[in-house]
């Protein structure tokens, strides 16, 4: 029977390629000596799907020897004249390539398959007698059985849905912004398990044949792999207007100046100048770096799988959301992240797009943080003078003491005899422009024992905090008089001893330090502590200082706590 004739009749059983069906002696169909591009190009009914094939190219391809199985929609079954308007690369991915798989499916007996269409998206082919793509029926099933596959007329465009990195375009919403950023990491990589090696020249591998496949850093970076169908996420997508309102208050915590003087040692006070080969240009990338951070979201973890079900308008009910990078927004701050979005469902989750002008991120959660430095930590202790110092562990705190010692950790600084007054150095890595309320959590003597024998006594302390100006030169501010640890100097008896958090002041860093590192060496700013206690006060003040850590809150997240007790929100322990 010709392949004309089935395509008047529109019915046909099943007719193969398969040798097994025929004996060595038969006769073979013209539609099997045919390839998949000849017998669209000459059907009357895919005259349609035959030029947007041939617009993208896929002519040739159809002519390989390379096995396929198309389904093609038939003429006025779907938008043709708005996929003429397509450019190749989204005609592909979209259209053409949704419609064509690798190997042979032919429509027969009962099915139920799952199948990676050339575009990686998978699709159900199923039925018993009536057969279907996802969802659209086939017109006619087995149309042609050809040389190099298998041919189907479907009712219907077979329906295409993005993944989340697919849908950052511009195509139905304003996403310029983060989708140049996202995809300037775009790169191809030789996938050289795939591909044939050739001679290795000027110690180089060569191939004979290059498989590549595409990668980009931000998969990694962010541990958010957006592209991968079988991947579930949410990512917070802001329009053009809200990632440029977002950066310009983003960018105002990551300052940078071309040279700024660095204490090379705080022990011989010895200070170097580095320079940046262009400061605007590393404000402009670690901006970009953390304005994205927050945005994605792994509906696999957590709390976050009820991200899955979440619809528009409706109460968003978690007690937090861990974003792909590990910052936690409690509920309040959840809330606040998808108000006034429109969530669009996706091959691989949803993207929610930001419907005002603003992304409605809290900017302490991520972009400038609270900064928590442990005392006993070595990365972020410098120097001790006029005595030494030690990490102590708190195996059992007394219980009679009110608060804790995070880490259950702290830094003892000894004062090398009792007449003098010791005092030690931290580095601040990662400290942004901006300006911090200053604390420093002090641990009183009876930590781990309700009988510590001696009197407690108040520590009396002056910190100065070192850092670079806008100029890049060395500053410094000093603090004084700060008295910790005690709620008052009455006899033992009468004393509450608590893990004292102690506020210091605020100070304003004019420029960032974050990224801030060369191959043996931090470069941050740092902070004093000084015991000022005199020879006739030691009977009410204590030399020697038990040090939990030092924090540096952002003012705005400071004043917030402070007009909002209850609030809750990720300290970073």
């Amino acid at each position: 029977m010709a392949c004309s004739a089935i395509m008047a009749a529109a019915t046909l059983t099943a007719c193969s390629d398969w040798d097994d069906h025929f004996d060595t002696n038969s006769s073979v169909l013209d539609s099997q000596r045919s390839t998949l591009w000849q017998q669209i190009d000459k059907a009357d009914n895919l005259k349609q799907f035959a030029s947007l094939l041939k617009k993208a190219g896929y002519d040739e391809k159809l002519s390989a020897s390379q096995t396929y199985t198309v389904w093609a929609p038939v003429d006025n079954s779907f938008d043709y004249d708005v996929l003429s308007q397509y450019g190749n690369e989204r005609l592909l991915r979209e259209f053409v390539e949704n419609h064509i798989a690798r190997n042979n499916y032919p429509a027969s007996g009962a099915l139920s398959k799952r199948i990676y269409m050339l575009n990686e998206k998978k699709m159900t082919f199923d039925g018993v007698s009536d057969y279907s793509i996802q969802g659209v029926k086939l017109a006619i099933p087995n149309m042609s059985s050809c040389s190099n596959g298998t041919l189907h007329a479907v009712e219907g465009k077979v329906p295409f849905l993005s993944s989340i990195y697919e849908s950052l375009n511009n195509y139905d919403y304003e996403l310029d912004s983060i989708s140049a950023y996202i995809k300037s990491f775009d790169e191809k990589k030789i996938d050289e398990a795939k591909s044939k090696k050739g001679p290795v020249l000027h110690g180089e591998q060569t191939y004979l044949d290059t498989v590549y496949y595409e990668h980009n850093n931000l998969y990694d970076l962010y541990d958010a792999y957006i592209n991968v169908e079988d991947s579930s996420y949410t990512m917070i997508v802001p329009t053009n207007k809200a990632w440029n309102k977002a950066y310009a208050t983003v960018s105002s915590f990551f300052k940078y100046v071309p040279e700024f003087e660095f204490m090379e040692s705080v022990e011989k006070q010895t200070i170097q100048k580095v320079k940046l080969e262009d400061a605007a240009a590393m404000t402009d990338s670690v901006s970009k770096m953390y304005l994205a951070a927050e945005l994605f979201y792994n509906n696999n973890i957590y709390d976050n799988k009820k991200l899955k079900n979440q619809q528009d308008g409706a109460s968003l009910n978690m007690d937090s959301l861990v974003s792909t990078v590990g910052a936690k927004s409690y509920s309040e701050d959840a809330k606040n992240l998808f108000a006034h979005t429109t969530r669009v469902d996706k091959s691989n989750g949803a993207i929610w797009v930001t419907a005002d002008d603003s992304l409605n991120v809290r900017t302490w959660n991520m972009w400038n943080p609270e900064l928590r430095f442990e005392a006993e930590y070595s990365r972020f202790f410098a120097y001790a003078s006029n005595g030494s110092a030690e990490g102590v562990s708190v195996n059992r705190q007394n219980e009679e003491v009110d608060g804790k010692v995070s880490n259950n950790y702290y830094l003892e600084v000894t004062p090398a005899s009792k007449a003098v007054n010791p005092e030690v150095n931290f580095y601040l890595p990662g400290v942004r422009s901006t300006e911090y309320s200053a604390y420093i959590v002090f641990v009183p003597a009876n930590i781990n024992s309700k009988y510590y024998a001696e009197p407690l006594k108040k520590n009396h302390v002056e910190v100065t905090f070192y850092y670079a100006d806008e100029k890049g030169k060395t500053k410094d501010i000093t603090f004084k008089d700060i008295d910790p640890a005690v709620d008052s100097l009455q006899n033992v008896e009468g004393m509450t001893a608590k893990v004292d958090t102690t506020y210091i002041g605020d100070v304003t860093f004019p420029t960032s330090y974050v990224g801030m590192s060369g191959s043996n060496q931090t470069y941050a700013p740092y902070v004093r502590i000084r015991s000022r206690v005199g020879s006739k006060q030691t009977a009410i003040y204590d030399r020697t200082m038990r040090i939990d850590c030092i924090i540096l809150r952002p003012k705005n997240l400071d004043t917030y706590i402070k007009e909002h007790p209850e609030y809750k929100y990720d300290r970073g322990l």
